[in-house]
């Protein structure tokens, strides 16, 4: 009997002696999921990261992809807290439209808070092809900017 309990009462020492994740880890790890999500095509994983507020613009702006748009790779560039409780995080998204085998690269730069928890708040293009993410309706009457509509890249 004092053999087994031995190695229980020093797994639960063992156990009180991990130190709580920061919130720098915490973000990281979100984001890295997130981004992990978005590759396999888990928009419902992303779109549970996006603030409330945000979601529906969000989702309008990413319901092609899956769709016209194929992802073939996030990579995930680091998580930076900025300020108590905003952060950026950087991804690099390889992608194709369905219709071509033209691979695209878009370096994307996501804004997050967090209040109970790390959402996203912004994501804006930082470099290369835009039409991954078209450009968000100023206002509710304006629609937003469809991928067929947008210029084609350079490399056509």
């Amino acid at each position: 009997m004092r053999r087994l309990i031995a190695p229980l009462v020093l797994a639960l020492g063992l156990a009180g002696c991990i130190p709580p994740q920061s919130q720098t880890e915490r973000l990281t790890n979100q984001a890295y999921d997130v981004a992990m999500a978005a590759r396999f095509g888990r928009m419902d994983i992303v779109m549970d990261a996006v603030r409330a507020t945000e979601r529906e613009a969000f989702a309008s702006t990413h319901a092609h992809w899956g769709q016209g748009i194929r992802i073939v790779d996030v990579e995930f560039g680091g998580a930076r807290i900025i300020e108590d409780g905003k952060a950026v995080v950087a991804l690099t998204i390889a992608w194709q439209r369905i219709d071509e085998s033209i691979l695209r690269v878009t370096a994307l730069k996501q804004n997050w808070e967090r209040d109970q928890r790390w959402e996203i708040v912004d994501e804006v293009v930082v470099g290369g092809d835009v039409a991954l993410v078209p450009t968000k309706p100023k206002s509710e009457a304006e629609p937003v900017t469809a991928v067929s509509s947008l210029p084609q890249s350079p490399m056509q």
